[in-house]
């Protein structure tokens, strides 16, 4: 997503109008949600995770922690959605890329690596 923008702000010189993210309110409170339901994730990922992770623990086998990483990186990428339409709104590159970053490098942990899937399977 992050090329995406990069592609939509340099080649097409997209800007989206002052008024709609500095004067629209509706909008400057969207952009806000986004910001910050972007960053409550990449700060609570470990939460969120570990509650999904009490919804998957129900069956012992390896399908339950695929499913559970795939989740787990779909949680992840919202971060990179939020940051993408929150460049649609304010057009502002840094936003989309540390976005992109955050999900891109958090969602590394959640491969389903051997590593990862005998960390699931084992009891706590």
């Amino acid at each position: 997503m992050a090329c995406i923008a990069v592609y939509i702000k340099r080649i097409l010189s997209y800007q989206p109008p002052f008024e709609l993210y500095e004067v629209n309110e509706t909008m400057r409170v969207i952009q806000y949600f986004l910001y910050l339901s972007g960053l409550a994730i990449f700060f609570f990922i470990d939460g969120i995770l570990h509650l999904i992770r009490k919804r998957f623990s129900t069956r012992k086998d390896q399908t339950s922690a695929i499913i559970f990483n795939i989740v787990a990186l779909g949680v992840l990428d919202y971060t990179a959605v939020a940051g993408f339409l929150g460049f649609i709104i304010s057009g502002n590159i840094p936003w989309v890329v540390i976005f992109c970053a955050i999900s891109f490098f958090s969602g590394i942990r959640f491969l389903p690596f051997k590593k990862n899937l005998e960390k699931f399977s084992s009891t706590k």
